[in-house]
C-alpha cells in the first residue's frame, strides 16, 4: 500500500478532485436510464460552488495519489452540516486502482472524521443507475432506508 499516498484537507483541495468528479458524472451518465440529462448538464464548478457557499458545511477532501505516475486516482468529499448530519458525498476510485482496497480505505477514513466529530446520523446518496455499489456500502453498515422517486421532465 506504499505506492500510495493520503492527503486530506478540506475546500481547498476541491479543484484536485474535479477530473475524477467528472469521471464518477460520467460514469453515471453512462449508467442512468431515467436521468442521464442531469448527469450531462452537470458541471464540476456548480458543484464546487455548492461548498464554497455553503458556511454551515465542514468539508473533509481525502486523495489519493499513485506514487508511481504522481496522478491522483480516488477521493472522498465527507460533509457535515449544521443539523450535525455526517454525509459520504461524493466517493470514486478510478477502475484500474480498486483492486488494492482504496475505496475501503477511504471509506474508513470518512467514518473516521464522522465519528469524530460525533454526528447524529451518517448517509450516503446513490445515483439511479448506480445500485451496484449498494452492496459495497453495507460493508459500512449502509442500508437503503426510502427510495425517492423523481418525475422526469
Amino acid at each position: 500500500m506504499n505506492d500510495f499516498q493520503f492527503v486530506t484537507g478540506g475546500i481547498e483541495l476541491l479543484d484536485f478532485v474535479q477530473p475524477l468528479w467528472e469521471s464518477l458524472n460520467k460514469h453515471h451518465e453512462i449508467n442512468s436510464s431515467y436521468f442521464k440529462e442531469n448527469f450531462i448538464n452537470f458541471k464540476f464548478q456548480v458543484r464546487k460552488n455548492k461548498f464554497l457557499k455553503n458556511s454551515d458545511l465542514e468539508i473533509k477532501v481525502d486523495l489519493i495519489k499513485a506514487l508511481d505516475k504522481e496522478l491522483y486516482v480516488g477521493y472522498c468529499i465527507s460533509t457535515i452540516n449544521k443539523e450535525s448530519i455526517g454525509e459520504i458525498d461524493s466517493i470514486f476510485v478510478e477502475k484500474e486502482y480498486r483492486k488494492y482496497g482504496l475505496g475501503d480505505k477511504l471509506m474508513v477514513r470518512a467514518l473516521e472524521w464522522l465519528n469524530s466529530n460525533q454526528v447524529k446520523t451518517k448517509i450516503i446518496g446513490v445515483a439511479e443507475g448506480n445500485e451496484d455499489v449498494l452492496e459495497f456500502y453495507k460493508k459500512y453498515g449502509f442500508y437503503k432506508r426510502r427510495v425517492v422517486l423523481e418525475e422526469i421532465k
